[in-house]
């Protein structure tokens, strides 16, 4: 993967593991998905929807440059960081088991990158 492929495709984890995160923000700040105006109100809710619409972008990119095969399994390490992000920003609980599966994100994603 070239320099700029990697950019682009860590550009993608991270604007897609923000854009979760801002919904999840929004979610706890009353959002309600059966409340229209609640989400147009909701900056956190605006803002997420936005980054994930930037991160479709990035992703499109990386896809004009990366083999899917290969660029796929490097956006899976949103595993990784949104679980660790939620546990620092809204104290999420993490278990042993999320952790171990997260390990295995990282080893199969490791893999992956030195095919």
């Amino acid at each position: 993967m070239s320099p700029q492929a990697l950019v682009l495709t860590l550009a993608t984890v991270v604007l897609n593991g923000s854009a979760q995160l801002l919904l999840r923000g929004a979610a706890l700040r009353g959002a309600v998905p059966t409340q229209p105006m609640t989400l147009v109100r909701s900056p956190l809710f605006m803002i997420g929807v936005v980054t994930y619409g930037i991160s479709v972008l990035t992703w499109l990119a990386v896809l004009r440059r990366v083999p899917l095969s290969v660029a796929t399994p490097f956006v899976a390490l949103v595993y990784i960081a949104v679980p660790i992000a939620a546990k620092l920003v809204f104290d999420d609980h993490l278990t042993w088991r999320m952790a171990l599966g997260m390990a295995f994100v990282a080893v199969g994603v490791t893999l992956v990158g030195r095919t």
